[in-house]
């Protein structure tokens, strides 16, 4: 059995989380409408939808919390993650932890999104 999974975020601002998942993460765009966007590779499937547009009744609409994926981390492997940091550093993004090699034996950066969702950019393992 093949299973397939996508992740889907609500956002507050659909641009600004276009423009930060499409310039700061560099995922690509496959569609986009007024009220989602979608990026697609062979190895991820990421969908942005505006948080407005969940009904009072939505699972998501109840929560008390402050801070959105409160538990969750969000994991993206990149090929090169010394240039990825380097120019994440350059763009000037805040990060929430340095690159630094870990004790299980990847280097990692750890960093938010616009809508306060964190994500760990990590190397490949070996």
């Amino acid at each position: 059995m093949e299973i397939n999974m996508r992740l889907e975020l609500f956002v507050q601002n659909l641009k600004r989380s276009v423009d930060f998942y499409k310039n700061v993460i560099q995922l690509e765009l496959y569609s986009q409408n007024e009220t989602s966007a979608r990026f697609k590779s062979k190895n991820l499937n990421v969908l942005l939808t505006q948080q407005s547009i969940l009904s009072n009744d939505h699972y998501f609409s109840n929560i008390n919390t402050s801070r959105k994926g409160m538990g969750v981390e969000i994991i993206i492997i990149v090929p090169d993650i010394q240039s990825f940091h380097q120019r994440v550093c350059e763009m000037q993004i805040e990060l929430e932890s340095q690159l630094k090699q870990q004790e299980w034996g990847l280097k990692d950066f750890r960093l938010v999104d616009p809508d306060e969702y964190y994500l760990r950019i990590s190397s490949p393992p070996k």
